[in-house]
This record gives structure tokens, sequence and C-alpha cells, in this order.
């Protein structure tokens, strides 16, 4: 036997071929930023919104995607995932808050002003985003388990109609005050046209989503080889 001279080569992972980790990437900074943007409130006329209004949608936009193409579990690991990126965030904000700023800045106090109710809009947002993705993901791999790859508007609406409620509901709860909403019916508002807003944001951009998911389920070369729930599909005998 004769044995190799020199060096061993360097080794590297084998990246899987995949574009979920760039649909995961694109999860993370839409959450950040929309919890950046809705810490200023925002009224066209008597239209009250945040400014976050025309990002946020957008997170459906992609749960929706992740779950018709990669399945329930890999939707549940995109959300933690964003989750878990709004979360350190919110701490590095806090952090950074707290350091003290040098004599020559004087942007203290319009820094806090600005990022101080990011911890709280975050809770409120983490919140109602975990609740509301889950159920999204949930109802729209239950309803592909009826249709299969028939009729993906109807997963579609039905996933956003129950995802975005439960998620305007909770945000609402916890943003409004923060944002100075203080009244029954600026609340009512916020909460109503939120969430009206947000499903049809998610209907009018639908040729959209189409256009994405089956651009991915071309692109994927697993797509079909795992279930419902991404697991992988037994053996037929």
């Amino acid at each position: 036997m004769s044995s190799s001279s020199g060096p061993a080569p360097a080794g590297f992972a084998r990246r899987p071929r995949t574009h979920f980790d760039l649909v995961v990437a694109a999860y993370c900074v839409i959450l950040v930023l929309s919890n950046v943007a809705a810490t200023k409130g925002v009224a066209f006329g008597p239209v009250i919104t945040d400014g976050g209004f025309f990002l946020f949608p957008l997170a459906y936009v992609l749960g929706d995607v992740v779950a018709e193409v990669y399945g329930f579990r890999s939707a549940r690991r995109a959300i933690v995932t964003s989750f878990a990126a709004g979360l350190f965030s919110s701490v590095v904000f806090w952090l950074v808050i707290a350091l003290p700023p040098a004599e020559f800045y004087d942007g203290q106090a319009a820094f806090e002003a600005v990022l101080g109710p990011v911890p709280l809009i975050v809770a409120g947002s983490l919140l109602g985003y975990l609740a509301g993705q889950l159920l999204n993901a949930f109802v729209m791999v239950r309803i592909k388990a009826r249709t299969r790859e028939k009729h993906l508007w109807a997963r579609l609406i039905g996933s956003t109609l129950v995802g975005e409620l439960v998620d305007t509901v909770i945000f609402c709860t916890v943003a409004a005050p923060v944002i100075g909403i203080t009244t029954m019916g600026d609340f009512l508002n916020y909460v109503v046209v939120g969430y009206v807003y947000k499903v049809l944001v998610e209907v009018l951009v639908m040729p959209v989503t189409y256009t994405v998911i089956g651009w991915l389920k071309r692109r994927e070369p697993t797509y079909g080889e795992a279930d419902l729930a991404g697991e992988p599909l037994a053996p037929l005998r």
C-alpha cells in the first residue's frame, strides 16, 4: 500500500440544491424591517395604520409559498427562524439604547423615541406572527391534503383569512397603545383596516404568488418526494 503524501485537502460541507434558504432570509428581513417600521403611526385621512403596512403582508405571501412548496415542517422551521431573528433584533436595539452615548452624539433622544418602543412592538408582532403563520401554514397544507395540486387559490385565500385574523388581533392589541391609539373606535379602525388591507394585498398579489410557487416547484428537484407534513414518502409496494 502506498501512503499519500502532502496535507489532506480542505473539507467543506455540501450545500443542498434548494431555494429554501433564500426564502427564509427574505422572511427574516421582512419581519425585522416591518417591526421597526411599525413604530410609526400612519394616517391616510380616517384610515389608521402603521409604517409597516406595506411590508408585513409579504411575510404571509412567503408563508404561503413555503407551505405550498416545502410542506408544514419546513414552514414551521422558517417561521421559528424568522421569529428568532425578530427577537434577536429587539434585544440588540435594547442593548444599543442602554449603551452610554458619546459626548458628541446628540441623537440619543431621537434614537430612543424611534427604537425604544420596538421591544413592545416586537412582542406583539412575534406573538401574532407565530400564531398566525403557524395557523396559515397548517390550514394551507390541510386544504392541500384535499385538493392536491388543484385549487391553489382556495388554499391561498383560506389560509390567509384564518392566519391574518389571529395575527392582526394579537398584534394590534399590543401595538395600539405603543403608537398612540387610546380609544376603542380608533382601535377597531386599526384592527379592521389592518385585517382587510392584508387580505386584499394577498388577493391582489396572487398572480405573483402563483408565479413564484410554479417557478419553485419546477426548480426544486425533490418536489413531490415528500408528503404534506414534509416527511419523505414511503416507497410504493
